[in-house]
């Protein structure tokens, strides 16, 4: 059984381990709120799927606890030789029925979001939920190292974990492509979902800079706006700062066009799979030293790291690589992609899965 909270985290994702499962002839239950991007997966023979809504954001107790009985339920229903969860509700109300049922379950620490960077009444109810939870799990996979480092700092035990190359990056969707023309604009790409955490207002201040001196060089946003950033999107649009796609089904075209990835986040990633995609595509990657991030690149090879929160700092890192000659952003970027192949490859994820579930089937 594979848990999620969205459906595009399913097909964006996990869809390689479910295709690896169904080739090893595992039936596959999958558990996620209603999306377009379930039809494949209905359609699938060995698969079947389950909709339940998750409220990703919600703090309502009777909420929360209906969505645990619903995965209590939907659990001892099917019985699964085991349960894999993906993101904070999924790991842990599914993780408690899991636990309940006495089914074994993989948890997957897909980073530990805003809530483990304020210190609140919040974030001590996940870590005392995370504590009872982690502890009976079969394996937690972590997709960094600082993140298990604050678990065990935080007194969250698990009996094994594995640190795994965040999601992996799927090398045929993400294909290598050829750089823009040097006589091309500069296209910059950011790539999120549009909120303050994910750098949005580093971004736009320090475009507003950059076309100053560079007015011919692009700022190009894709995402969901969130937390009542609609009209300011639509202001920065309007003013010219930025050229503003709304959410796309298919980021790679965006990749494709672009020179370069800059990703400003402050979120606590467990790994950026944005950053993944840019650097298989090809593209340099310019985000920030912060967890999740900075491991997707070598400073100076295969992209830049700035400081977060920092404008100046991404100023002058934007600065430098318009100022780079073409053939080293060329060079840059390919670089990147040997590092995805060797370090990142999505089917070192799907491995690391296999290796647990096969264990337990024979068991």
């Amino acid at each position: 059984m594979v848990i999620v909270n969205a459906a595009t985290n399913l097909a964006n994702f996990r869809d390689e381990i479910i295709e690896e499962l169904l080739a090893e002839q595992y039936e596959v239950i999958i558990v996620s709120p209603a999306g377009k991007r379930l039809a494949p997966y209905k359609e699938k023979d060995g698969c079947q799927v389950v909709e339940i809504a998750v409220n990703r954001h919600g703090k309502n107790p009777i909420q929360e606890m209906t969505l645990f009985m619903k995965y209590f339920r939907v659990m001892k229903k099917y019985r699964p030789i085991c349960v894999l969860t993906y993101t904070i509700k999924p790991n842990i109300y599914g993780g408690m029925a899991a636990r309940f049922l006495r089914i074994p379950y993989l948890v997957n620490i897909t980073g530990l979001g805003v809530v483990f960077d304020n210190r609140n009444m919040l974030q001590k109810t996940i870590v005392m939920l995370y504590r009872r939870v982690m502890k009976h799990a079969t394996c937690v996979f972590f997709q960094n190292k600082t993140n298990r480092s604050t678990f065990i700092r935080l007194g969250i035990d698990f009996p094994c974990s594995e640190i795994i190359p965040g999601s992996g990056v799927n090398l045929d969707i993400n294909a290598l492509e050829t750089y823009p023309a040097e006589n091309e604009p500069v296209r910059f790409l950011f790539v999120a979902r549009i909120m303050k955490d994910k750098g949005i207002n580093e971004y736009v201040a320090a475009a507003k800079v950059i076309r100053k001196k560079y007015p011919n060089v692009e700022f190009h946003v894709i995402g969901n706006c969130e937390y009542g950033y609609e009209e300011k999107v639509a202001k920065w649009a309007k003013e010219g700062h930025i050229i503003y796609h709304g959410a796309q089904p298919d980021v790679h075209m965006f990749m494709k066009k672009s020179h370069a990835l800059i990703h400003p986040s402050f979120y606590m990633e467990g790994m950026s799979n944005v950053c993944l995609e840019a650097a298989a595509t090809g593209r340099p990657v310019l985000t920030t030293n912060w967890l999740g991030c900075k491991e997707t690149v070598d400073d100076g090879r295969t992209g830049f790291v700035f400081e977060p929160r920092n404008v100046a700092s991404l100023v002058n890192i934007i600065t430098k690589f318009i100022e780079l000659p073409y053939e080293e952003k060329v060079i840059m970027g390919q670089k990147g992609r040997k590092k995805m192949e060797s370090q990142f490859d999505r089917q070192i994820v799907v491995e690391s899965y296999m290796k647990e579930i096969n264990r337990l089937a024979d068991y």
